[in-house]
């Protein structure tokens, strides 16, 4: 299955992206894990995630 160029590059910034957010919410993670960060990265996380899953499949 051949990839674009572009479509390569989008999921390694995207898969980035998720790897940067997900050592800042081990960094940043309280005793309660919602209240202490809120819930935007939350989405943000599962947005990146689906568009990984999205580019990757669509191919």
């Amino acid at each position: 299955m051949y990839r674009s160029n572009q479509v390569n590059a989008a999921i390694v910034i995207l898969f980035c992206i998720l790897i940067i957010h997900i050592v800042r919410i081990i960094l940043h993670v309280k005793v309660y894990f919602v209240y202490s960060m809120g819930l935007g990265p939350l989405f943000l996380i599962g947005l990146i995630i689906f568009l990984i899953i999205f580019l990757f499949l669509k191919g």
